[in-house]
Parts: C-alpha cells; sequence; structure tokens
C-alpha cells in the first residue's frame, strides 16, 4: 500500500506526530464526510432508514472480513464492556464455577463484570499474577480446573501494549471446552487476527481505537459453535427471528426464537452514524490488507525501540517477537498512575514530548505511544529528536 497517499487522508496526522491511537484513532476525511451526509439526511427530513439498515449489513460483513470470520458470527455493540457484559451474563453460572484471568493486565472494563458475578451468583475469579508484563498464558492454562467456564485475556493490553500469546491459549480452551474471551480493544484495525485459525470463543472490540471511527460503537465477534450456548439476559425485536424480510416493528409471541446468528444478542436500533463512520475505516483497512497495516506499524516501531534505547531510555519489553504490537512503552515497571508517572525522568520526557505537541498518554506510569496506518518515519524521528533533549 502507499501509505502516503493514505496519510494524507487524515488531517490530524499532518504537522505535528499522532502517537495515541491506543487512547482513539484519527477519523479520516472519508469517514467524516459519510457521518456529515447522514447527519444532513437527518436535518433536512431525507433520512432513509432501509438504507441506514443496509450500512449496517455492510459493516458487520466487512468487520467479518477483516478478522476472517463470518458475518453470523458478528453483532453490533456500542462498546467493549457491552459485549463482554453480554458473554458474561449469558452463561448458565452455577455457583462453584470459576473464570481465569490476570488482573493486573486488564483494563477495568474486564475485571467488574467477573467480580459482580462472583458477588451475585458465587462463581469463583481465578486470579493469576503476571511477573513480566506479559500475559501469563502457561500460568492461565495452568489454572483451568473442570469448574472453569470462561478464560479471558487482552489481545494486546492497554499497558504496556504487549500481544498475547493467544494461539497456545485458544487451542488449549477449546480442547477443554472452555469459552475464552478476548478483550481486543487494542490492536484491532491495526495487527492481523484470524479467527479462521484461532479457536477464540467470542471477541468483544470499539470503534474508536485501530477501526479509527467514534465512541458509542462496537462489534461482538462469537464463534457460530458457542452462539446456541449462549443465551442474552437482555431482548429487543432485533434478538428474534421472525423470518426474512419481516419489518423492524414486527411483533411475534410468547413461542418466540431468538436468531442462531450473533444477532440473538442486538439489542434495538443501531448507532447508524457509528456505523456509517467506521465503514470507510473498513474499506480503507481491506484495501491496505491489515497483514500490511501489521508490518508497517511493526516497522515504525522497530526503528522507535532502537533509537530510543541509542539515547538511554528505558523500553518495556525491547527485544524483537512476538509480543511486539503498534505500542512502545518507555519506562522500567508498571505502576499506577495515569496521565502523569512518579519516575521523574519518564515524566520529564513526557514534559517535553507533550510541549513538541506531539499526541500521546501515560498509562500505568508508562509513556504509551502507538502508531497506526497514517504514521510514518518523520513521526518517529521526531519523536527521536525531543527525547535525545531530554536525559534519561
Amino acid at each position: 500500500p502507499d501509505f502516503a497517499s493514505v496519510r494524507l487522508r487524515f488531517p490530524g496526522a499532518q504537522g505535528t506526530p499522532y502517537f495515541d491511537t491506543a487512547a482513539r484513532g484519527l477519523v479520516s476525511i472519508q469517514s467524516s464526510d459519510a457521518a456529515k451526509s447522514l447527519l444532513s439526511d437527518r436535518l433536512n427530513g431525507t433520512a432513509d432508514k432501509p438504507a441506514m439498515f443496509d450500512t449496517v449489513e455492510r459493516v458487520r460483513d466487512k468487520f467479518a472480513r477483516l478478522i476472517k470470520g463470518q458475518s453470523d458470527e458478528v453483532a453490533l455493540t456500542k462498546n467493549v464492556s457491552e459485549g463482554l457484559n453480554i458473554v458474561a451474563n449469558a452463561i448458565d453460572w452455577k455457583a462453584g464455577d470459576n473464570v481465569v484471568l490476570c488482573p493486573e493486565l486488564e483494563h477495568p472494563s474486564n475485571l467488574y463484570p467477573w467480580f459482580h458475578l462472583q458477588r451475585e451468583v458465587g462463581i469463583e475469579v481465578k486470579l493469576v499474577s503476571s511477573t513480566d508484563g506479559r500475559m501469563p498464558v502457561a500460568a492461565m492454562q495452568a489454572a483451568i480446573d473442570d469448574r472453569t467456564r470462561v478464560v479471558t485475556c487482552s489481545f494486546v493490553t492497554f499497558a504496556p501494549g504487549l500481544r498475547s500469546a493467544l494461539q497456545d491459549l485458544a487451542t488449549d480452551c477449546a480442547a477443554r471446552d472452555v469459552l475464552l474471551l478476548v478483550d481486543a480493544a487494542q490492536g484491532i484495525g491495526v495487527l492481523d487476527l484470524d479467527m479462521s485459525s484461532l479457536s477464540v470463543g467470542a471477541m468483544s472490540v470499539s470503534t474508536q481505537k485501530g477501526l479509527m471511527a467514534l465512541y458509542g460503537m462496537g462489534f461482538l465477534y462469537v464463534r457460530k459453535s458457542w452462539i446456541e450456548r449462549l443465551t442474552p439476559r437482555f431482548l429487543s425485536r432485533f434478538s428474534i427471528d421472525l423470518g426474512v424480510g419481516a419489518h423492524e416493528a414486527a411483533s411475534g409471541g410468547e413461542d418466540y426464537r431468538l436468531h442462531s446468528s450473533a444477532r440473538r444478542f442486538e439489542i434495538g436500533n443501531h448507532n447508524f452514524i457509528g456505523a456509517t463512520t467506521v465503514e470507510p475505516a473498513l474499506d480503507l483497512l481491506l484495501e491496505c490488507g491489515i497483514g500490511n497495516v501489521e508490518t508497517h506499524v511493526i516497522d515504525l516501531n522497530a526503528r522507535l525501540v532502537r533509537g530510543l534505547a541509542e539515547l538511554g531510555w528505558p523500553v518495556f519489553a525491547p527485544e524483537e517477537g512476538v509480543h511486539r504490537a503498534h505500542m512502545v512503552a518507555i519506562g522500567g515497571t508498571l505502576g499506577q498512575d495515569h496521565d502523569r508517572t512518579s519516575d521523574d525522568a519518564i515524566q520529564r520526557l513526557y514534559d517535553a514530548l507533550q510541549k513538541a505537541s506531539i499526541r500521546l498518554t501515560i498509562r500505568r506510569g508508562l509513556i504509551r505511544l502507538s502508531s497506526h496506518v497514517y504514521n510514518d518515519l518523520s513521526d518517529v524521528e521526531r519523536v527521536l529528536d525531543v527525547a535525545s533533549s531530554v536525559r534519561p
């Protein structure tokens, strides 16, 4: 792909480096224009709801193509948290059943649903610790027993931003009939994830990060073999199968039938402007090829890691390997601070980068730089130039 031309589609990438995709991705001119067109229809009273439903189905199909899944395995949600909660509450839990997770590396959105079920239902939350900032896959596998119903983890952690080794975990969970639920808020849209060869049971994502669209929309992937084993706790008309072509307001009776597809997890009207905005982004990612996008960001980060090391700045897990993702974290240890850090040198570097108008964040006491299709080597060199002016 011609990433130089792709970069021109993103005004936010012009003039100053943008390394904050892990918080929210930039929106392209094409996505902005699509949203304005839909708003114009509402403004002028010319909204076409059947056309909006067509957009939803195109988007469902394009997201499925991006992850190499099937469109019937995709539900539209409002965010990652909703998708995680849908799956967590769709299981017929019994007191004493358990879920396995690593609390140090999960976003709170993937902790509280399980703590709530522990309080309300009596499940056990088996907490597995990480000693090196990587997802402790082997220890999580060892924690699975005959009462384990779910193992859950992040595809890429929000800090320190390392990729989890999902293949072995997914294979083991499938063999033991345990649902592997993945929080893929970080990574989808930037890194290649192939659901046709990875036995993940369910995965929740949002559209404001790597999918370069808006807050308030997400996708929930549920593998076909798991869909009818999960019973949604909330229903609306869209959850019910009334046959092809049935009107959105058509009503059935007490003998309703849930969709056999992931549509059974959809509640109420869709976020149509969210779907309209994410479609150009999905088109771009499919046009570029997600494997090419991943190669692009990994190459940029290799240069960034190498340059920071030459300047004496500590990079978390600097060695090459399967853990490398679209994020580079500067700092030696995970902390608890967000937007600032107790490490004076890291704080001075962050302040210098901020002063230079470089967009980035601090999470867990680490400076977090995250790349996407709109970044290039000039962005990396600008970061290194600023980093060279601050003493570690």
